[in-house]
């Protein structure tokens, strides 16, 4: 029930993309050639961030000669639905998000990076609480980040239920729409446990929205077996296609912080087929997330 809200606001939120990137066609599909509409998925509002998620646009422009212009749905799943969709030509996705935009053939994935071997999401508690592990988890509230998150949602809650914690039954959840929002929201006292990307926990401390001393990681989970990945519409012209694929992987390579911010520091695949997701796709199931039902 959870997560086809999550896609109502999915939905609203390619809504207003298209608004914002259209009139009565998609932009994508039907405008200037020499433009590309490249969209990320929303991560924090630290400026930091976005400015790099400008440079990587920028390196879509850089390697593909063309003017981009950069779009931010509201959410993960927002991204899916608007490359879906044609308002946007290339796309930045999660694991799980392109997982299942390949699963149900919303989109051609370009690019495809491996996990990394570190723990994927970090469950963090107040330090005064008493929550010391996952198991302690049972009877309390979870802010998760959002419907399509990795590190924020598929990873934690798939931890929690290889601890024998069931989503409903042995502890509430909600999704607070971003990760920095499920940190305030642990902060604020409005919820007990709040999940995130590890990488983005000593960023949370550089930032000042809590210290070491704050909190405590209850739960660290399993690493991602594929990283992000980066994805086309349907229809997008091979010579595109092949200018990302062959030039963008070094420029990421060469932007250490674009690097750790994407988590691109390994190899990858170029045209990857479904096999490369299909371990996503089995994690999925052990958090009970059929990926077919939150469409």
């Amino acid at each position: 029930m959870r997560a086809r809200v999550g896609i109502a606001v999915a939905l609203t939120a390619v809504a207003s993309l298209a608004l914002s990137s259209c009139s009565t066609e998609s932009e994508a599909s039907s405008a200037d050639s020499n433009q590309i509409i490249f969209a990320t998925p929303p991560g924090t509002d630290d400026v930091k961030e976005l400015a790099i998620m400008t440079d990587v646009a920028d390196m879509v422009g850089t390697a593909t000669g063309k003017t981009v212009k950069h779009e931010s749905p509201a959410d993960y799943l927002g991204v899916v639905e608007a490359v879906r969709n044609g308002f946007v030509d290339v796309a930045v996705l999660s694991p799980f998000s392109a997982a299942l935009a390949f699963k149900t053939g919303s989109v051609e994935p370009i690019l495809a990076w491996n996990g990394a071997p570190d723990p994927a999401s970090y469950c963090l508690a107040k330090s005064d609480s008493t929550i010391q592990s996952v198991t302690d988890i049972k009877g309390h509230q979870v802010a998760f980040v959002d419907p399509g998150s990795t590190t924020g949602y598929f990873m934690p809650k798939a931890m929690m239920a290889e601890a024998g914690l069931t989503d409903g039954t042995d502890y509430k959840s909600t999704f607070a729409g971003g990760h920095d929002s499920a940190v305030l929201a642990l902060m604020n006292g409005n919820v007990d446990v709040a999940c995130t990307a590890r990488q983005l926990y000593t960023s949370f401390i550089a930032g000042g929205m809590f210290t070491a001393d704050d909190v405590r990681i209850v739960g660290q989970s399993a690493p991602i077996p594929v990283g992000v990945s980066i994805v086309a519409r349907s229809g997008l012209d091979s010579e595109t296609r092949d200018a990302i694929k062959d030039k963008l992987p070094a420029m990421l390579a060469a932007n250490p912080e674009a690097s750790k911010i994407l988590g691109v520091g390994g190899t990858y695949t170029a045209d990857p087929d479904f096999s490369v997701y299909e371990p996503l796709v089995t994690i999925a199931e052990a958090a009970g997330v059929d990926l077919d039902n939150i469409r």
